[in-house]
This record gives structure tokens, C-alpha cells and sequence, in this order.
């Protein structure tokens, strides 16, 4: 149905939308928590990682502090503190304090994390970290800092991992737009190939192409248009054939009618020219009946009717032929009402050009079997002819096909009245096949939703 052919495309093409969208975001946000995590890595962390850099440090320098047997050394720990602060700042590169813990008073939450022996990290007012540890056995408080930025700068390490984002976004939008891209071309490609009536031109993208629902959209309006032209060139052609043939008659009948004056020759003349202006009107009448069916746009009225009713009214057209033609109604419900939907006047066209068909290659009889099921309504009609080839049985429903090779309307007819039955049915969302009766003849199945939409009631 074409509501729904329309809906599920929609789908089709959203899929495609979101599977690169999630893509493309998926990958921006993997880039950006990779560069993340290597910032975290290469830049210091701040608190924990600068006490630990220190630590040794500071416990050196408690040592050094609290040992009195160093020469020419107080035993006083401040005093030996400023002996050494020279040289300790020289090694260290940082500026060396020394405090009470009274100085820190009413800071319980800091002097409570001194009381662990663990380096405690604070900032001063700019920012910059400095360090604390309490001396063993002490109430002083040596103080490393503030901290010097390393040598590779904040800043720095920050500009790098940036610029490496945006290079690293810019490859994964090259590496999705560069298909993208190429298939456009292909596209572009294929179009401009089509403009100029290269009408086999198609669109060959990867299944995972981004613009696979675009490509699958022209290759399907490409197999349409082809198949359009393909079917008006040959239409043209078979056209102009059969007009040709009573034309020429009549043309003949014209100019000899001129050159007689006997009077049963021009009736007759003339009897044979109406004969092919009837020809003509009824070729006419075929064609633009098959155009009319061909019509995208073409509004089909439905209405319910009753099989059995509907079915006896088309074979008593038949009853006083020389072939028998005998029908039977059946039905998997035994309480079924028998009504169907359909448009009764294209279904009897449908119907009368298979029977006629089949009487004209027929033996002895005609039988036409309907059968009823919830869902379909199925007609078969079998004949006892000849039979069509198997390679045959598409070939027959394209329009001006005949395997009869005799070019006479009352034996090969207009070869349009299968093709006129195919469209008809198509109308009706149903179908029509061929298969071989047994054991010779042939078989013509129409088929069709039994509860198609009703046309309104005027």
C-alpha cells in the first residue's frame, strides 16, 4: 500500500539519520574523554600528587632538623632552622618556613589533619599550594612554598590537548564525509548519466552508505521511468503497426473503389471499409482503456456485490456459444453471504477478455471456478486448448503480445485484452497468473482482497 510503502521509507531514512548522528557524537564524545583522561594524566593533580613529590623532601629535611649531633649545630631546632634555610631553599628551589602551631590557632580542622603525620596541602592567597608538615615531637610546623608551576606549564599542556581535539574531530568528520561525499558523486554521476537518456544508469552504493535510502529512492524512480519509456516506445510502436494494417486496407478499398463502376464491388468496397473503420475504433477503445488503467492517479469505485449473482449475469453472455462454459461458486464458509467488493464493471472487462480468450482456443469446454476465504476472492478459468508455453506466461500480459502469429482480430485479436486484465487487477491490489491445465489447456487465476475500501455512497 502506498501509505504504508511511504511510512516505512520515512522510517527507513530517520534510521539512516540517527545511525550517523549517534556516530558522529558517539566519536566526538570518545575523543573528548581520551584527551580528558590525558590531561588528568600529564597535567598534576594539585593536592595529593604535589605532597607525595614532596614528601621525601620534607622528611629529609625534619631529619636534618632534629639531628643534634651535626657540628657547629644547635641542638635548638628554629635556631638550626635558620642555619639551614639557605641551603635548603638553594636545594629545593622553594621557599622554606618554619611556624608554631599556635600561629595556626583556631584552624581545628587544619591542625587535626597535621596531627596525622601526613603533609597537608593548603593554597595562599594567589592560588599557589603550599605544604605543611608538623615535626615529629614538635610542636612546629614546617611550611614548603608556595610551589613552583613545573616545567611544562598548565597553559601549555591545556593548548596542546585542545588543539589535538579539534584535530582529531577534524579527522573524524574527513573520515565521514569523505564517503559521503563519494557517494554524492556517484549519485551526481548517475543523474547527469540519466539526463542524457542513459536510462539503465543506477546509483551503486555500500549497504552502509549514509545515502543509501536517497540512492534506493533514485534507483527505483530510474527502474520506473525506464520501464515507462521502455513501455511508450513499444507501445508506439506496436501502435503504429496495428493502425497501419486497416489504414492500408482501407486505403486499398478506396482506390479501387474509384476505378470501378460495378455497383456489388463498390458495395462491397465499401462494407470492408466500415469494417475497418469499426477495427479501428475498437483498437482505439483498447488503447485508451489501457492508458486510463495506467493512470497513477486513477480513482477506483468499489462497491459490494454478490459473487454468484454477479458471475451467472457474465456466463449467460456465453450460454449460446459452440464451446460450453459451466462455473461454480465455493465457499470455506457454508454461512457466508457470498458479497465481495470490487468495481463490477472492470472486473467484468477483466473476466469477459480471459473468457474470450480462452473460447477461442478452447476444444469443448469452459470452467470457471470461484472460490471464497475470508481474506481473497480467487477465479480460475480453465480451458482444454492447446496451452501456452511455460516461457510464455508473462510474455502474454504485455500489451500488443500474441503468440497466435496471424495478425486477424477474429483470431489473434488486439493483443491487448490480457494486459487490459493485468491492470485491472492491479487496481484492485490483486493479480493475475497463468498456469497449464491438465492435461492440456491452460489456466488463468484471478485474485484479489475480498473487502477492498468501498468507494462513498452519493
Amino acid at each position: 500500500m502506498p501509505g504504508a510503502d511511504a511510512a516505512m521509507q520515512e522510517r527507513f531514512s530517520s534510521f539512516f539519520f540517527l545511525r550517523s548522528y549517534v556516530a558522529i557524537a558517539a566519536g566526538i564524545l570518545i575523543i573528548a574523554l581520551a584527551l580528558d583522561s590525558l590531561l588528568v594524566w600529564l597535567i598534576p593533580a594539585g593536592n595529593t600528587e604535589a605532597a607525595q613529590r614532596h614528601a621525601a623532601d620534607l622528611a629529609l629535611i625534619e631529619m636534618q632538623l632534629q639531628n643534634p649531633l651535626q657540628a657547629n649545630l644547635s641542638s635548638d631546632i628554629a635556631a638550626r632552622f635558620v642555619a639551614l634555610e639557605s641551603q635548603f631553599e638553594s636545594a629545593l628551589g622553594v621557599p622554606l618556613s618554619l611556624y608554631e602551631q599556635e600561629d595556626f590557632a583556631g584552624q581545628d580542622a587544619f591542625l587535626s589533619a597535621l596531627q596525622t603525620g601526613e603533609v597537608v596541602s593548603g593554597f595562599d592567597s594567589e592560588g599557589q599550594e603550599i605544604l605543611y608538615r608538623l615535626l615529629e615531637n614538635s610542636d612546629q610546623v614546617l611550611v614548603l612554598g608556595p610551589l613552583r608551576e613545573p616545567t611544562t606549564s598548565r597553559n601549555s599542556i591545556e593548548s596542546i590537548v585542545i588543539i589535538s581535539y579539534y584535530v582529531l574531530v577534524a579527522i573524524l568528520l574527513f573520515l565521514w564525509v569523505r564517503p559521503f561525499y563519494r557517494d554524492l558523486s556517484a549519485l551526481r554521476h548517475a543523474a547527469s548519466r540519466f539526463g542524457r537518456d542513459d536510462f539503465s544508469s543506477r546509483v551503486e552504493v555500500d549497504a552502509r552508505s549514509s545515502i543509501l535510502p536517497v540512492a534506493q529512492s533514485f534507483n527505483r524512480m530510474a527502474e520506473r521511468i525506464q520501464y515507462l519509456v521502455t513501455a511508450h516506445r513499444d507501445l508506439t510502436n506496436a501502435v503504429s503497426h496495428e493502425l497501419r494494417t486497416p489504414l492500408a486496407r482501407f486505403k486499398f478499398s478506396m482506390e479501387i473503389l474509384s476505378k470501378t463502376d460495378d455497383e456489388d464491388k463498390k458495395t462491397e468496397y465499401l462494407n470492408a471499409m466500415k469494417s475497418d473503420v469499426q477495427e479501428l475504433e475498437e483498437l482505439i477503445d483498447e488503447m485508451l482503456t489501457y492508458a486510463r488503467l495506467s493512470e497513477e492517479n486513477l480513482q477506483l469505485h468499489q462497491t459490494s456485490v454478490h459473487l454468484d449473482a454477479w458471475l451467472n449475469r457474465q456466463m449467460n453472455l456465453y450460454a449460446a456459444g459452440p464451446v460450453h462454459v459451466k462455473y461454480r461458486v465455493a465457499m470455506s464458509n457454508p454461512s457466508d453471504d457470498g458479497r465481495v467488493h470490487c468495481n463490477a464493471d472492470l472486473m467484468a472487462r477483466a473476466l469477459n477478455n480471459i473468457l474470450r480468450n480462452s473460447l477461442r482456443y478452447a476444444a469443448t469446454a469452459v470452467t470457471v471456478t470461484a472460490t471464497l476465504s475470508d481474506e481473497n476472492v480467487v477465479i480460475r478459468i480453465c480451458d482444454d486448448g492447446p496451452g501456452i508455453p511455460t516461457d510464455k506466461h508473462q510474455a502474454v500480459f504485455e500489451p500488443f503480445a500474441r503468440l497466435d502469429t496471424s495478425r486477424d482480430k477474429q483470431s489473434g485479436g488486439y493483443g491487448l485484452g490480457l494486459a487490459i486484465a493485468r491492470r485491472i487487477m492491479q487496481r484492485h491490489n490483486g493479480s493475475i497468473s497463468l498456469e497449464n491445465n491438465m492435461p492440456t489447456g491452460a489456466c488463468f487465476i484471478l485474485q484479489w482482497p475480498r473487502m477492498g475500501e468501498l468507494s462513498p455512497s452519493k
